[in-house]
């Protein structure tokens, strides 16, 4: 073989021998990994929005119902979770802000409207959650899940009044059974941070203030937040 081409052989053979190794390196190295695991934080912030729901007493002897109006409000969830790779697993602190519109009384056969004066509602609560991502190949991921636990619910004061008669109620508080339910779509920013919005569903057993027994409290609601891996 000539000289020369015994110099070009190995500079032309470097090129193929390095595509093998080539291949197996990472595309890039800002990829998220949708299988990553380990310890993250959340935080989510929007709004709630409660059903409507009846309360009853009994006055004089005689059976006295509401059905309750409410306004929605704002709504917040923080707290810790582990990425198990396709399931999470989250425990959060919930809070809830409503406020009292109008309250409908029947009563001895018939049935007023009532306007409402003050009348916040609030709900403290701590859930523990899992949830199911949906693998799709990309880094938008869908997830669904929800979670049981503790529901603080602070009941205020408030005044009713119609027909030109008013009536106060005090304010109170119960802890009940809470839970949630959840459908959300996450966007995989970075290695560490996932972006989401959801739609969630909260609810609670009855409870009873100033002896009044509520049926139970439930709110759809919409959040948007984020999620930082540690």
């Amino acid at each position: 073989m000539p000289p020369i081409r015994r110099l070009l052989l190995p500079l032309l053979a470097a090129p193929a021998l390095m595509l093998p190794a080539m291949a197996q390196e990472p595309t890039s190295s800002t990829t998220p990994d949708v299988n990553s695991k380990g310890f993250y934080a959340t935080l989510g912030a929007g709004a709630a929005w409660p059903q409507n729901l009846n309360g009853s007493t009994s006055v004089f002897g005689a059976n006295v119902s509401g059905n309750y109006s409410l306004n929605g409000g704002f709504a917040l969830e923080t707290g810790l979770g582990y990425d198990f790779g396709t399931v999470r697993g989250e425990l959060t602190y919930l809070y809830d802000n409503a406020s009292l519109n109008t309250l409908s009384v029947t009563a001895l056969g018939s049935t007023g409207t009532a306007s409402i004066t003050d009348g916040n509602v609030n709900t403290n609560s701590v859930l523990a959650s899992a949830y199911v991502d949906i693998p799709t190949g990309s880094r938008w991921v869908p997830y669904l899940g929800g979670g049981l636990g503790y529901t603080n619910i602070g009941w205020g004061a408030f005044t009713a009044r119609a027909n030109n008669v008013t009536v106060g109620f005090n304010s109170g508080s119960q802890g009940v059974l809470g839970y949630q339910g959840k459908v959300g779509l996450s966007y995989l920013a970075s290695k560490t941070t996932d972006l989401f919005v959801e739609g969630t569903y909260q609810g609670t057993t009855g409870f009873t203030v100033d002896s009044v027994n509520y049926d139970p409290l439930s709110s759809w609601g919409a959040r948007i937040g984020a999620r930082y891996r540690f």
